[in-house]
């Protein structure tokens, strides 16, 4: 403490930085002179298809973007032959070898009351 009350001692208090005289009210003219004159901008027409030009874009690629997964995923129409239709789910359970059938059960997160239940198509609100 007492280095500083040796500082204010030897400078005091006053502030040592000064502002010339008129400098805030001459800065704004000052610096207006400096700037570059603006060069005014003629209105530009903007036509129809400037307009609509972003909103085809985004169709054709939305389009784009459907036929190429359409293209990849090799889709296929369905067929309208009844022999598809007489396909049951049992028909389609019976053809996945037994060793995937452990692991789908355990991802289904079902107990075997839960299975027995859904299997058996029993009423729930019955045992509650």
């Amino acid at each position: 403490m007492k280095e500083d009350t040796g500082l204010k001692n030897r400078i005091g208090k006053k502030n040592p930085f000064k502002v010339p005289e008129g400098y805030f009210e001459n800065i704004v003219p000052e610096i207006m002179k400096q700037l570059p004159e603006a060069e005014v901008q003629e209105n530009v027409e903007i036509t129809m298809w400037e307009r609509v030009k972003p909103w085809v874009y985004m169709v054709a690629m939305f389009c784009g973007l459907m036929f190429g997964l359409r293209v990849m995923m090799m889709d296929k129409p369905l067929s309208t032959d009844n022999v598809s239709s007489n396909v049951s789910m049992t028909d389609s359970v019976q053809g996945i070898p037994d060793e995937y059938i452990d692991p789908i059960l355990d991802q289904a997160m079902m107990d075997d009351y839960a299975l027995y239940m859904y299997l058996t198509d029993a009423d729930i609100e019955i045992y509650n």
